[in-house]
Protein backbone atom coordinates (compact mmCIF):
# COMPACT_ATOMS: atom_id res chain seq x y z
CA UNK A 1 0.00 0.00 0.00
CA UNK A 2 1.38 3.44 -0.95
CA UNK A 3 1.58 6.19 1.70
CA UNK A 4 -1.53 7.91 0.34
CA UNK A 5 -3.57 4.90 1.42
CA UNK A 6 -5.16 4.52 -2.05
CA UNK A 7 -3.16 1.57 -3.27
CA UNK A 8 -1.64 3.60 -6.10
CA UNK A 9 1.49 5.60 -6.71
CA UNK A 10 1.34 9.04 -5.09
CA UNK A 11 0.53 11.68 -7.67
CA UNK A 12 2.52 14.90 -7.94
CA UNK A 13 1.38 17.92 -9.87
CA UNK A 14 4.08 20.26 -11.20
CA UNK A 15 3.16 23.88 -11.86
CA UNK A 16 5.41 24.52 -14.85
CA UNK A 17 4.64 27.80 -16.66
CA UNK A 18 7.70 27.46 -18.90
CA UNK A 19 7.61 24.10 -20.61
CA UNK A 20 7.92 22.25 -23.89
CA UNK A 21 7.38 22.80 -26.69
CA UNK A 22 7.54 26.59 -26.19
CA UNK A 23 10.56 26.57 -23.82
CA UNK A 24 13.80 24.58 -23.86
CA UNK A 25 15.75 26.01 -20.90
CA UNK A 26 17.69 24.10 -18.28
CA UNK A 27 14.82 23.94 -15.79
CA UNK A 28 12.51 22.51 -18.45
CA UNK A 29 15.02 19.79 -19.25
CA UNK A 30 15.48 18.97 -15.57
CA UNK A 31 11.74 18.48 -15.10
CA UNK A 32 11.31 16.55 -18.33
CA UNK A 33 14.22 14.21 -17.66
CA UNK A 34 13.16 13.80 -14.03
CA UNK A 35 9.54 12.98 -14.76
CA UNK A 36 10.46 10.69 -17.66
CA UNK A 37 12.33 8.49 -15.17
CA UNK A 38 9.97 8.40 -12.20
CA UNK A 39 9.50 4.93 -10.74
CA UNK A 40 7.51 5.47 -7.54
CA UNK A 41 5.52 8.61 -8.38
CA UNK A 42 2.82 9.47 -10.89
CA UNK A 43 3.19 12.96 -12.40
CA UNK A 44 1.24 15.63 -14.23
CA UNK A 45 2.69 18.91 -15.49
CA UNK A 46 0.36 21.92 -15.63
CA UNK A 47 1.74 24.43 -18.09
CA UNK A 48 0.15 27.30 -20.04
CA UNK A 49 -1.16 27.96 -23.53
CA UNK A 50 0.36 31.43 -23.54
CA UNK A 51 3.33 31.64 -25.90
CA UNK A 52 2.69 28.20 -27.42
CA UNK A 53 2.08 27.15 -30.95
CA UNK A 54 -1.26 25.47 -30.25
CA UNK A 55 -0.79 22.67 -32.76
CA UNK A 56 2.72 21.85 -31.54
CA UNK A 57 1.59 21.97 -27.89
CA UNK A 58 -1.36 19.66 -28.54
CA UNK A 59 0.90 17.20 -30.35
CA UNK A 60 3.43 17.22 -27.50
CA UNK A 61 0.76 16.87 -24.82
CA UNK A 62 -1.06 14.06 -26.62
CA UNK A 63 2.03 11.87 -26.83
CA UNK A 64 3.60 12.79 -23.51
CA UNK A 65 2.26 9.94 -21.37
CA UNK A 66 2.86 7.32 -24.06
CA UNK A 67 6.38 8.52 -24.88
CA UNK A 68 7.62 9.84 -21.55
CA UNK A 69 5.42 8.38 -18.83
CA UNK A 70 3.83 11.56 -17.44
CA UNK A 71 0.81 13.66 -18.36
CA UNK A 72 0.46 17.23 -19.60
CA UNK A 73 -2.37 19.70 -19.24
CA UNK A 74 -2.56 23.46 -19.66
CA UNK A 75 -4.40 26.47 -18.30
CA UNK A 76 -4.72 29.69 -20.33
CA UNK A 77 -1.81 31.52 -18.73
CA UNK A 78 0.39 32.02 -15.69
CA UNK A 79 1.98 35.24 -16.95
CA UNK A 80 0.50 38.73 -17.02
CA UNK A 81 1.79 40.16 -20.28
CA UNK A 82 0.11 43.20 -21.78
CA UNK A 83 -0.27 43.68 -25.54
CA UNK A 84 2.03 46.28 -27.03
CA UNK A 85 0.42 49.72 -26.96
CA UNK A 86 -2.39 48.67 -24.60
CA UNK A 87 -4.08 51.57 -22.83
CA UNK A 88 -4.06 51.94 -19.04
CA UNK A 89 -7.76 50.96 -18.73
CA UNK A 90 -7.15 47.89 -20.90
CA UNK A 91 -4.19 46.86 -18.73
CA UNK A 92 -6.19 47.29 -15.53
CA UNK A 93 -9.07 45.22 -16.93
CA UNK A 94 -6.71 42.50 -18.17
CA UNK A 95 -4.92 42.37 -14.81
CA UNK A 96 -8.24 42.12 -12.96
CA UNK A 97 -9.37 39.20 -15.14
CA UNK A 98 -5.97 37.49 -14.81
CA UNK A 99 -5.90 37.57 -11.01
CA UNK A 100 -9.59 36.67 -10.83
CA UNK A 101 -9.58 33.72 -13.23
CA UNK A 102 -6.16 32.03 -12.95
CA UNK A 103 -6.63 30.51 -9.46
CA UNK A 104 -9.92 28.96 -10.61
CA UNK A 105 -8.31 27.44 -13.68
CA UNK A 106 -5.62 25.83 -11.55
CA UNK A 107 -8.05 24.63 -8.87
CA UNK A 108 -10.12 22.91 -11.57
CA UNK A 109 -7.04 20.93 -12.61
CA UNK A 110 -6.34 20.04 -8.98
CA UNK A 111 -9.88 18.80 -8.48
CA UNK A 112 -9.60 16.63 -11.57
CA UNK A 113 -6.07 15.29 -10.94
CA UNK A 114 -6.39 14.87 -7.13
CA UNK A 115 -2.63 15.21 -6.49
CA UNK A 116 -0.97 14.08 -3.28
CA UNK A 117 1.57 16.91 -3.55
CA UNK A 118 1.85 20.14 -5.52
CA UNK A 119 5.25 21.29 -6.75
CA UNK A 120 5.73 24.89 -7.83
CA UNK A 121 8.39 24.81 -10.53
CA UNK A 122 8.54 28.58 -11.13
CA UNK A 123 7.86 30.47 -7.91
CA UNK A 124 8.43 33.95 -9.33
CA UNK A 125 5.61 33.39 -11.83
CA UNK A 126 3.28 31.09 -9.90
CA UNK A 127 4.24 31.54 -6.26
CA UNK A 128 1.32 33.93 -5.76
CA UNK A 129 -1.03 31.04 -6.50
CA UNK A 130 0.30 28.73 -3.79
CA UNK A 131 -1.50 30.43 -0.88
CA UNK A 132 -4.77 30.11 -2.82
CA UNK A 133 -4.55 26.34 -3.23
CA UNK A 134 -6.09 23.67 -0.96
CA UNK A 135 -4.13 23.48 2.29
CA UNK A 136 -4.69 19.76 2.78
CA UNK A 137 -2.18 19.07 -0.02
CA UNK A 138 1.57 19.41 0.70
CA UNK A 139 3.26 22.29 -1.13
CA UNK A 140 6.78 21.94 -2.46
CA UNK A 141 8.88 24.57 -4.24
CA UNK A 142 11.63 23.68 -6.71
CA UNK A 143 14.07 26.62 -6.83
CA UNK A 144 16.58 27.11 -9.64
CA UNK A 145 18.04 30.48 -8.63
CA UNK A 146 16.98 32.55 -11.63
CA UNK A 147 13.66 33.34 -9.96
CA UNK A 148 15.48 35.19 -7.19
CA UNK A 149 16.56 37.95 -9.59
CA UNK A 150 14.58 40.61 -11.43
CA UNK A 151 11.86 39.97 -14.00
CA UNK A 152 11.42 41.85 -17.26
CA UNK A 153 7.99 43.14 -16.32
CA UNK A 154 6.40 46.24 -14.84
CA UNK A 155 7.79 47.45 -11.52
CA UNK A 156 4.46 47.05 -9.74
CA UNK A 157 3.82 43.52 -11.02
CA UNK A 158 7.39 42.42 -10.29
CA UNK A 159 7.21 43.70 -6.71
CA UNK A 160 3.95 41.85 -6.12
CA UNK A 161 5.21 38.61 -7.67
CA UNK A 162 8.50 38.80 -5.81
CA UNK A 163 6.80 39.44 -2.47
CA UNK A 164 4.36 36.57 -2.93
CA UNK A 165 7.19 34.29 -4.08
CA UNK A 166 9.01 34.88 -0.80
CA UNK A 167 5.77 34.17 1.06
CA UNK A 168 5.39 30.91 -0.86
CA UNK A 169 8.92 29.89 0.12
CA UNK A 170 8.26 30.67 3.78
CA UNK A 171 4.97 28.74 3.82
CA UNK A 172 6.11 25.69 1.84
CA UNK A 173 6.21 22.27 3.41
CA UNK A 174 9.46 21.65 1.53
CA UNK A 175 11.84 23.79 -0.53
CA UNK A 176 14.12 21.99 -2.99
CA UNK A 177 17.13 23.99 -4.25
CA UNK A 178 19.40 23.10 -7.17
CA UNK A 179 22.51 24.52 -5.47
CA UNK A 180 23.93 25.64 -2.15
CA UNK A 181 24.07 29.20 -3.50
CA UNK A 182 20.36 29.19 -4.36
CA UNK A 183 19.46 27.84 -0.91
CA UNK A 184 21.64 30.48 0.76
CA UNK A 185 20.21 33.30 -1.35
CA UNK A 186 16.60 32.20 -0.77
CA UNK A 187 17.31 31.94 2.94
CA UNK A 188 18.70 35.47 3.04
CA UNK A 189 15.66 36.86 1.26
CA UNK A 190 13.03 35.01 3.29
CA UNK A 191 14.58 34.55 6.71
CA UNK A 192 14.15 30.79 6.34
CA UNK A 193 17.09 28.72 7.59
CA UNK A 194 19.08 27.78 4.48
CA UNK A 195 19.88 24.47 6.17
CA UNK A 196 16.22 23.49 5.93
CA UNK A 197 16.35 23.52 2.12
CA UNK A 198 16.90 20.18 0.41
CA UNK A 199 19.77 20.71 -2.04
CA UNK A 200 19.29 18.54 -5.11
CA UNK A 201 21.89 19.43 -7.78
CA UNK A 202 20.92 19.36 -11.42
CA UNK A 203 21.91 16.31 -13.39
CA UNK A 204 22.72 15.09 -16.87
CA UNK A 205 21.08 12.56 -19.13
CA UNK A 206 24.17 10.46 -19.80
CA UNK A 207 22.43 8.63 -22.64
CA UNK A 208 22.35 11.93 -24.55
CA UNK A 209 25.30 13.91 -23.24
CA UNK A 210 28.47 11.97 -23.93
CA UNK A 211 31.48 12.33 -26.23
CA UNK A 212 30.58 11.74 -29.91
CA UNK A 213 31.46 8.31 -31.22
CA UNK A 214 33.06 9.91 -34.31
CA UNK A 215 34.23 13.37 -33.30
CA UNK A 216 36.02 13.99 -36.59
CA UNK A 217 32.82 13.34 -38.54
CA UNK A 218 30.85 15.69 -36.33
CA UNK A 219 33.47 18.41 -36.75
CA UNK A 220 33.33 18.01 -40.52
CA UNK A 221 29.56 18.30 -40.50
CA UNK A 222 29.71 21.46 -38.40
CA UNK A 223 32.42 22.97 -40.62
CA UNK A 224 35.06 22.87 -37.86
CA UNK A 225 37.55 20.53 -39.55
CA UNK A 226 41.12 21.75 -39.19
CA UNK A 227 40.20 24.36 -36.57
CA UNK A 228 40.18 24.62 -32.79
CA UNK A 229 36.90 25.74 -31.28
CA UNK A 230 36.02 27.82 -28.24
CA UNK A 231 32.28 27.27 -27.84
CA UNK A 232 29.79 29.53 -26.05
CA UNK A 233 26.30 28.00 -26.10
CA UNK A 234 23.26 29.35 -24.24
CA UNK A 235 20.55 31.98 -24.51
CA UNK A 236 22.16 35.19 -25.68
CA UNK A 237 21.33 37.32 -22.65
CA UNK A 238 23.60 39.71 -20.77
CA UNK A 239 24.15 37.69 -17.60
CA UNK A 240 25.68 34.85 -19.63
CA UNK A 241 28.73 37.08 -20.09
CA UNK A 242 29.41 36.21 -23.72
CA UNK A 243 30.42 39.82 -24.38
CA UNK A 244 33.12 39.48 -21.73
CA UNK A 245 34.26 36.25 -23.31
CA UNK A 246 34.55 37.99 -26.69
CA UNK A 247 36.58 40.83 -25.16
CA UNK A 248 38.94 38.37 -23.47
CA UNK A 249 39.41 36.42 -26.71
CA UNK A 250 40.07 39.65 -28.61
CA UNK A 251 42.69 40.70 -26.06
CA UNK A 252 44.45 37.33 -26.36
CA UNK A 253 44.57 37.70 -30.13
CA UNK A 254 45.97 41.21 -29.93
CA UNK A 255 48.65 39.97 -27.51
CA UNK A 256 49.58 37.06 -29.76
CA UNK A 257 48.51 34.50 -27.14
CA UNK A 258 45.80 32.82 -29.25
CA UNK A 259 46.68 31.24 -32.57
CA UNK A 260 44.77 31.83 -35.84
CA UNK A 261 43.50 28.23 -35.81
CA UNK A 262 41.17 29.08 -32.91
CA UNK A 263 37.62 30.21 -33.70
CA UNK A 264 35.00 31.40 -31.20
CA UNK A 265 31.61 29.86 -31.98
CA UNK A 266 28.64 31.54 -30.27
CA UNK A 267 25.52 29.37 -30.43
CA UNK A 268 22.04 30.37 -29.32
CA UNK A 269 19.42 33.05 -29.81
CA UNK A 270 18.44 35.97 -27.64
CA UNK A 271 18.17 39.68 -27.15
CA UNK A 272 21.95 40.19 -27.05
CA UNK A 273 22.57 38.76 -30.53
CA UNK A 274 22.65 42.10 -32.43
CA UNK A 275 24.90 43.64 -29.78
CA UNK A 276 27.30 40.69 -29.85
CA UNK A 277 27.57 40.83 -33.63
CA UNK A 278 28.35 44.55 -33.51
CA UNK A 279 30.87 43.91 -30.75
CA UNK A 280 32.69 41.30 -32.83
CA UNK A 281 33.16 43.90 -35.58
CA UNK A 282 34.22 46.61 -33.11
CA UNK A 283 36.80 44.30 -31.52
CA UNK A 284 38.15 43.24 -34.89
CA UNK A 285 37.41 39.56 -34.34
CA UNK A 286 34.47 39.10 -36.73
CA UNK A 287 36.66 36.92 -38.96
CA UNK A 288 37.34 34.56 -36.07
CA UNK A 289 33.84 34.59 -34.56
CA UNK A 290 30.92 32.52 -35.84
CA UNK A 291 27.29 32.88 -34.79
CA UNK A 292 25.66 29.48 -35.13
CA UNK A 293 22.12 30.56 -34.21
CA UNK A 294 19.65 28.40 -32.34
CA UNK A 295 20.86 24.85 -31.71
CA UNK A 296 18.09 22.22 -31.53
CA UNK A 297 18.09 20.19 -28.35
CA UNK A 298 18.94 17.02 -30.27
CA UNK A 299 22.17 18.59 -31.60
CA UNK A 300 23.53 20.17 -28.41
CA UNK A 301 25.65 17.17 -27.43
CA UNK A 302 27.35 17.24 -30.84
CA UNK A 303 28.25 20.91 -30.43
CA UNK A 304 29.67 20.32 -26.97
CA UNK A 305 31.56 17.20 -27.90
CA UNK A 306 33.10 18.65 -31.05
CA UNK A 307 34.42 21.76 -29.27
CA UNK A 308 37.79 22.09 -27.56
CA UNK A 309 36.91 24.60 -24.80
CA UNK A 310 33.52 25.68 -23.42
CA UNK A 311 33.40 29.37 -22.45
CA UNK A 312 30.50 30.77 -20.39
CA UNK A 313 31.73 33.57 -18.05
CA UNK A 314 28.39 34.19 -16.35
CA UNK A 315 27.97 37.15 -14.01
CA UNK A 316 25.62 38.65 -11.46
CA UNK A 317 23.46 41.54 -12.70
CA UNK A 318 21.37 43.02 -9.89
CA UNK A 319 20.63 39.56 -8.49
CA UNK A 320 20.08 37.98 -11.92
CA UNK A 321 22.59 35.14 -12.13
CA UNK A 322 23.06 31.42 -12.69
CA UNK A 323 21.40 29.40 -9.95
CA UNK A 324 23.41 26.34 -10.98
CA UNK A 325 24.60 26.23 -14.60
CA UNK A 326 23.55 22.91 -16.06
CA UNK A 327 25.35 23.72 -19.33
CA UNK A 328 28.65 23.14 -17.52
CA UNK A 329 27.62 19.59 -16.59
CA UNK A 330 26.42 18.93 -20.15
CA UNK A 331 29.70 20.17 -21.59
CA UNK A 332 31.76 18.15 -19.09
CA UNK A 333 29.74 15.02 -19.85
CA UNK A 334 30.62 15.48 -23.52
CA UNK A 335 34.32 15.72 -22.75
CA UNK A 336 35.05 19.44 -23.10
CA UNK A 337 36.79 21.45 -20.33
CA UNK A 338 34.77 24.45 -19.16
CA UNK A 339 35.32 28.06 -18.09
CA UNK A 340 32.51 29.64 -16.08
CA UNK A 341 31.95 32.66 -13.90
CA UNK A 342 32.21 32.70 -10.13
CA UNK A 343 28.74 34.24 -9.81
CA UNK A 344 25.77 32.24 -8.61
CA UNK A 345 25.77 28.52 -8.03
CA UNK A 346 28.42 27.42 -10.52
CA UNK A 347 30.59 25.99 -7.72
CA UNK A 348 28.15 23.07 -7.68
CA UNK A 349 28.54 22.55 -11.45
CA UNK A 350 32.26 23.18 -12.01
CA UNK A 351 34.94 21.35 -10.03
CA UNK A 352 37.90 23.75 -9.99
CA UNK A 353 40.92 22.25 -11.71
CA UNK A 354 39.05 19.01 -12.40
CA UNK A 355 36.39 19.83 -15.00
CA UNK A 356 37.45 23.43 -15.62
CA UNK A 357 37.90 26.85 -14.06
CA UNK A 358 35.73 29.52 -12.43
CA UNK A 359 36.72 33.15 -12.98
CA UNK A 360 35.59 36.64 -12.06
CA UNK A 361 33.53 37.52 -15.12
CA UNK A 362 34.21 41.24 -14.62
CA UNK A 363 37.96 40.63 -14.85
CA UNK A 364 39.06 40.29 -18.48
CA UNK A 365 42.58 39.33 -17.46
CA UNK A 366 41.26 36.42 -15.36
CA UNK A 367 39.02 35.21 -18.20
CA UNK A 368 41.88 35.52 -20.67
CA UNK A 369 44.31 33.65 -18.44
CA UNK A 370 41.88 30.72 -18.10
CA UNK A 371 41.34 30.64 -21.87
CA UNK A 372 45.09 30.80 -22.53
CA UNK A 373 45.78 28.04 -20.01
CA UNK A 374 43.42 25.67 -21.83
CA UNK A 375 43.99 26.68 -25.44
CA UNK A 376 47.75 26.53 -24.96
CA UNK A 377 47.95 23.10 -23.35
CA UNK A 378 46.46 20.14 -25.23
CA UNK A 379 47.56 17.72 -22.51
CA UNK A 380 45.64 19.76 -19.91
CA UNK A 381 42.52 19.75 -22.10
CA UNK A 382 42.77 15.99 -22.52
CA UNK A 383 43.16 15.44 -18.79
CA UNK A 384 40.22 17.73 -17.94
CA UNK A 385 38.13 16.06 -20.60
CA UNK A 386 38.66 12.69 -18.92
CA UNK A 387 38.23 13.89 -15.32
CA UNK A 388 35.16 15.97 -16.24
CA UNK A 389 33.45 12.95 -17.75
CA UNK A 390 34.30 10.85 -14.70
CA UNK A 391 32.97 13.53 -12.35
CA UNK A 392 29.60 13.82 -14.07
CA UNK A 393 29.16 10.07 -14.37
CA UNK A 394 30.00 9.59 -10.70
CA UNK A 395 28.04 12.44 -9.12
CA UNK A 396 25.47 13.88 -11.53
CA UNK A 397 23.65 10.99 -13.16
CA UNK A 398 19.92 11.30 -13.77
CA UNK A 399 19.14 7.97 -12.08
CA UNK A 400 20.58 9.03 -8.72
CA UNK A 401 18.88 12.44 -8.88
CA UNK A 402 15.49 10.89 -9.58
CA UNK A 403 15.88 8.45 -6.68
CA UNK A 404 16.75 11.33 -4.34
CA UNK A 405 13.81 13.41 -5.61
CA UNK A 406 11.36 10.58 -5.03
CA UNK A 407 12.79 10.00 -1.55
CA UNK A 408 12.30 13.69 -0.72
CA UNK A 409 8.69 13.63 -1.88
CA UNK A 410 7.88 10.40 -0.02
CA UNK A 411 9.48 11.69 3.16
CA UNK A 412 7.45 14.88 2.89
CA UNK A 413 4.20 12.97 2.32
CA UNK A 414 4.90 10.86 5.41
CA UNK A 415 5.76 13.94 7.50
CA UNK A 416 2.68 15.80 6.30
CA UNK A 417 0.36 12.94 7.15
CA UNK A 418 1.98 12.49 10.55
CA UNK A 419 1.53 16.19 11.26
CA UNK A 420 -2.13 16.12 10.27
CA UNK A 421 -2.87 13.16 12.49
CA UNK A 422 -0.85 14.40 15.46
Amino acid sequence: MEPNGRGRKPRVLLIGPFYSPACYGGAVQVYHQMFSRLQRLDATVVSQWLGCDREAAREFDAGCERLYGYRMCRIPRYELIFPSGASAPRKLHDAWRFFRDTPGHLRAVIERERPDAIICGATIIAGWLMSRLPRHIPRINYLHGEELGRLSTSRFVWRYLFRTQLQAIREADLNISVSRYTAQRAGELTGVDAGSFAVLPNFVDLDRYRPPSDRAAVRRRLGWEGRKVILSLARLIKRKGFDQGMRAVARLRSEGRLGPEWVHVIAGKGEQEPHLKRLAAELGVAGHTEFAGFVPDAEMADYYGAADVFLHPNRNLDGDTEGFGIVFLEASACGVPVIGGEAGGTADAIREGVSGYRVDAENLEAIGDAIHRLTGDEELRTRMSRTGIELVQREYSAGEAVKRFEDLVFNQLDAFQAKRHA
